[in-house]
């Protein structure tokens, strides 16, 4: 089954692929966690480590604590840039193709293979609320992502390649 998916310009599409690929371990472990804005999250651990800082500034002993928070809150600061440039970048991308056949999933941009997970290389398939997520067992393969508006097809597809143990269902969370 060809899937041609529509995440061209999907902001909320590719917020939520940044925020798997950056937890990816998370959702390794625990597949039900619910997907949150990456820009959300970071902007509350920004928030959290200023406050540390301020609150460590008035308390003397504490000196060498704000000195650790407001490196992590510089740190937090770059990555949330690199975040905003990378969700940038992906908004000028095509659309991508997914090809759901009997030897697993394969994803494509034009003539060109982008990655491929046998059936055997699949942990779960997350289904959240803007994204469908084809999450390998290990960190050397790349994720394939599908937006959620091809959910019919994606379940129609497992179904009848009898992959359906793999689907983990979180959009009900949202």
């Amino acid at each position: 089954m060809i899937i041609e998916s529509k995440e061209k310009q999907n902001k909320a599409f590719y917020e939520e692929v940044l925020y798997i690929a950056s937890n990816y371990y998370i959702f390794k472990k625990r597949p039900k966690t619910k997907v949150h804005s990456l820009t959300t999250v970071f902007l509350l651990y920004i928030i959290l480590l200023f406050l540390l800082f301020i609150g460590c500034l008035f308390i003397p002993e504490l000196e060498a604590i704000s000195a650790i928070a407001l490196t992590l809150g510089i740190v937090y600061v770059y990555l949330f840039v690199e975040a905003k440039y990378k969700l940038r970048e992906y908004m000028k991308q095509d659309n991508s193709i997914v090809k759901i056949d009997e030897f697993g999933a394969e994803n494509s941009y034009g003539n060109q293979v982008s990655s491929k997970l046998s059936w055997d290389a699949i942990e779960y398939i997350l289904i959240n609320k803007n994204t469908i997520c084809f999450l390998p067992k290990n960190f050397a393969s790349f994720a394939i992502f599908v937006d959620s508006s091809n959910r019919e097809k994606v379940f129609e597809a497992l179904e009848k390649y009898d992959k359906t143990k793999l689907a983990v269902d979180n959009s009900q969370k949202y």
